[in-house]
């Protein structure tokens, strides 16, 4: 009879955590998709541009995503280990600042990379509002975001 009452209990568990996962990816997918229509607009790419931009910019984005995630990831991990950022001696913060550096090295090599090959086939004009264009979007998911939190608190 226990073993029902555990095997019932252990696939609520697991649906709830199902249904959440699944709702951060439908999250997440319609973020993504919002940002393709919102970078679209902004470039006004020709088919033929389009064509060999979109395929660079997504390994592109999901690469910094990576990095991104990487960064905070670790660096939480280990100041949290460490019992917070008070706690922590000069030698972990020195390693912490460098894998901060590292990653951010790598940031700047992706983002470089990126643009170079970008700009075999895109004008210095159009590079340069893909990058204006990628901040606004964050801005206006930030600022869309916060409104979201302000609704819930009320």
């Amino acid at each position: 009879m226990m073993k029902k009452y555990l095997l019932i209990l252990f696939i609520a568990f697991t649906s709830i955590f199902s249904v959440q996962a699944q709702t951060r990816k439908g999250n997440y997918e319609k973020i993504k998709a919002f940002k393709v229509a919102f970078l679209s607009e902004k470039l006004n790419l020709t088919e033929e541009e389009a064509d060999k931009f979109w395929p660079l910019y997504n390994v592109y984005d999901k690469k910094m995503i990576e990095l991104h995630k990487a960064e905070r990831y670790s660096i939480k991990k280990k100041i949290l280990s460490c019992g917070g950022i008070d706690s922590l001696t000069d030698k972990e913060s020195k390693e912490i600042v460098n894998k901060i550096k590292s990653v951010s090295k790598e940031q700047y090599k992706t983002k470089t990379n990126f643009y170079d090959k970008l700009s075999t086939f895109l004008s210095d004009k159009k590079i340069l509002t893909l990058e204006v264009a990628e901040h606004e979007f964050h801005r206006k998911l930030i600022k869309k975001l916060k409104g979201e939190k302000r609704k819930h608190r009320k």
